[in-house]
């Protein structure tokens, strides 16, 4: 999906394309070349897999333009490389994706577009919501009524129920353990999982109070793990603490008040927020962060202005 983010607007505004796509899942992109090579000519669309160190000289000396999809850390290394050329990026990398959660909200709405966006894909989402935080008066509440809402959540290998899946590989799913295993408490509330069964499996996750400056509130994780701040006193006080984050990419509020959502939604320093609703996009509207989630934008007009070069001509008499 994301590969036909950026190749649709850039073929579409004239463009030669060269994927990079992700090491770890490289051959739907190479079969989605396969695919095109009756729609274009010989070298409009080709694909070039490997890591960073071995593209890094394609992206450097042979673009015009770059837009990457992925982490924080290899977004910079990019724009690093790339910014001695003054070649433009678009970069759409980490989030710490905050929900506001008020005291007139409809609990039986809101906890599963929550679960949801939180587990499904086992949080292997760009989007997904990792960070929540709920006014103290429908604190306790909102926990028990995603305590059941989590007793739906089933491993793939069941086939009913709201499934989610294993983490990619290996060595993050070890990446995600160890970040649970070093935070000081335990979960308060822990999904269904046989372990016998093998895979790179971790079940939703679910830690409460935990503090603003904490680890699991603080770094992108991937996984399927959230995290239930301290409940808030005033929708100040939870826009505030949304927006210490060094990340800005997606967040939601939820409320029955409009005046309150519309406040949340213009103060919260985010490239897209939701209001009673999350994780809903559209082609016709732009996608992307701002501060360490990235530069720029992807999908809408956005996109295709991505891709290419405004020039100015005056002709005169």
């Amino acid at each position: 999906m994301l590969t036909g983010w950026k190749l649709a607007p850039a073929l579409a505004a004239g463009n030669r394309a060269l994927v990079r796509p992700a090491p770890q899942t490289p051959l739907s992109t190479l079969a989605l070349a396969d695919l095109a090579t009756d729609l274009f000519p010989p070298g409009v669309l080709n694909v070039l897999p490997g890591g960073l160190v071995e593209v890094s000289q394609a992206l450097t000396d042979r673009t015009d333009k770059t837009s990457f999809t992925g982490s924080t850390r290899v977004g910079q290394e990019i724009m690093a490389r790339l910014s001695k050329q003054l070649i433009p990026v678009t970069l759409e990398c980490g989030g710490k994706n905050a929900v506001i959660v008020c005291e007139d909200a409809d609990l039986a709405s809101v906890v599963p577009q929550i679960a949801s966006g939180a587990f499904s894909n086992a949080g292997q989402n760009c989007c997904a919501i990792s960070r929540v935080l709920v006014h103290q008066s429908i604190h306790d509440a909102f926990l028990e009524a995603l305590k059941e809402n989590i007793k739906d959540w089933k491993p793939v290998y069941e086939e009913s129920g709201e499934l989610y899946g294993p983490l990619i590989d290996e060595k993050h799913y070890a990446r995600v353990k160890k970040t649970m295993e070093e935070y000081p408490e335990n979960p308060v509330i822990v999904g269904e999982l046989d372990t016998t069964k093998g895979g790179y499996f971790v079940p939703p996750t679910v830690y409460a109070h935990v503090e603003d400056n904490a680890l699991l509130a603080q770094e992108e994780i991937f996984g399927p793990v959230l995290s239930i701040l301290k409940p808030f006193k005033s929708l100040d006080e939870a826009i505030e603490r949304v927006n210490q984050s060094k990340y800005g990419l997606a967040a939601g509020v939820f409320s029955q008040d409009y005046q309150k959502a519309r406040k949340a939604a213009s103060q919260i320093k985010a490239g897209m927020v939701w209001v009673n609703m999350y994780n809903v996009t559209s082609n016709a509207l732009p996608f992307g962060g701002t501060k360490l989630s990235g530069i720029g934008k992807d999908l809408g007009k956005t996109a295709l202005d991505n891709f290419t070069f405004e020039k100015t001509v005056m002709i005169g008499p």
